[in-house]
């Protein structure tokens, strides 16, 4: 069995848990490397958590890549600049690398600048400062008109602007100001989390209408106006006094430039193998697209990406082994949704499902909170386990 390398490109949860099941299955002469430009892993729920002050630094829940060394996987700093799918060639900040087996798990791409006006105004969810930023405007809130804005479709985690929009009308309540503010969201989908089905987007409707926020659906951003806290739709326009952000997401430009994405603008993958049209490429997480049965995408969540690792890195290990790979992605998923007050909901299914997703939505009770949590102590626990902290 000759020597083989593997090349994870992308350290996020996906990305190190390709790595880490990879480095499980194949003895220390075959290389794996991963590829990230960041020092730390972390999770993206973590910011919900630093908005309301519930965690206190980001530093709490971040793990120092550096430690990938401690378990025989090597961690190359720099950027992704460009990605030759058929020879296998990656070109990098750091230099040209080149691979036996390529893992495309860069995620999803922000792009702010998609719209007009949203980065001078708009306070982002999405990143670690935008989070702490709205920790700060919310303590200093005195009331008036709170906006959680999605820019564009499809995005990351598709409850957190729905998290965001319950967890900000706690915080209101506990502070005494809830009756002095509004708290509505704004989005282009036609409801709630719509690929989970209508019945979920219904309870989720329902949840917000109890706790007194407006759903505007179907509402297609065109600019913010930072001067006059005005948001500009298509057909209408609204005033702000915070204003919370979800940016319009994209494919990374190496994986746009390297042709790897078709009319959708992401990846195309066999929705069991997680294959590419390229022999020994394949990606998974957020920079892919898997059409369902009812023609919709697969959300982009880190749930899927953690269960494509999985399937990746068996079939990877089979292959290298001379043996044939049959580890499939089945398309389950879930999600918990906090809604304040200590509690959240829960949705799973079979995304996979005909005629199409099957997945049903719990009503909030507290253990789905403490339940969220663990997932996030699970995930540390796996990247322990991987670079050989613990």
């Amino acid at each position: 069995m000759s020597k083989k390398r593997m090349l994870i490109l992308g350290g996020g949860l996906g990305g190190l848990a390709a790595a880490g099941h990879l480095r499980r299955l194949l003895p220390r002469e075959h290389e794996i490397a991963v590829v990230e430009k960041n020092e730390t892993f972390s999770l993206c729920m973590a910011n919900l958590w630093l908005m309301t002050g519930e965690r206190a630094a980001p530093e709490e829940g971040q793990r120092q890549l550096a430690e990938l060394t401690k378990k025989g996987i090597e961690w190359i700093r720099g950027d992704v600049k460009a990605i030759d799918p058929s020879g296998k060639t990656v070109r990098t900040s750091d230099g040209t690398l080149d691979g036996d087996y390529v893992v495309i798990a860069l995620g999803a791409e922000r792009a702010p600048q998609a719209v007009p006006g949203f980065a001078e105004a708009a306070l982002d969810l999405y990143e670690v400062d935008g989070a702490l930023k709205i920790r700060e405007a919310l303590a200093d809130f005195s009331g008036g008109r709170v906006v959680i804005l999605v820019s564009r479709t499809p995005f990351s985690c598709p409850s957190a602007p729905y998290e965001a929009a319950f967890l900000i009308d706690s915080f209101l309540r506990e502070t005494g100001i809830r009756d002095k503010s509004e708290v509505a969201v704004y989005t282009p989908e036609d409801q709630p989390m719509p690929v989970a089905g209508a019945a979920v987007g219904s309870s989720l409707v329902a949840m917000l209408e109890e706790r007194g926020i407006v759903f505007h659906k179907e509402q297609i951003v065109m600019k913010i106006d930072p001067a006059k806290r005005r948001v500009l739709f298509e057909l209408e326009e609204t005033s702000y006094d915070l204003l919370v952000g979800i940016p319009a997401h994209r494919a990374p430009e190496p994986v746009r430039q390297g042709q790897l994405t078709d009319a959708s603008g992401w990846v195309p993958v066999d929705a069991a193998s997680l294959q590419t049209r390229h022999p020994g490429v394949l990606a998974i997480g957020d920079v892919t697209a898997i059409r369902l049965a009812n023609g919709m995408f697969l959300p982009k969540a880190g749930v899927f990406a953690d269960g494509q690792a999985r399937a990746v890195a068996e079939n990877i290990a089979a292959d290298v082994e001379g043996r044939r790979g049959q580890s499939q992605f089945d398309g389950y998923g879930y999600c918990y949704v906090e809604v304040g007050g200590g509690q959240a909901a829960y949705g799973a299914g079979n995304f996979y499902g005909l005629p199409g997703p099957r997945v049903t939505l719990e009503q909030p009770a507290a253990r789905y909170r403490k339940e969220k949590l663990e997932i996030e102590r699970t995930a540390l626990a796996l990247w322990d386990w991987v670079s050989g902290i613990a």
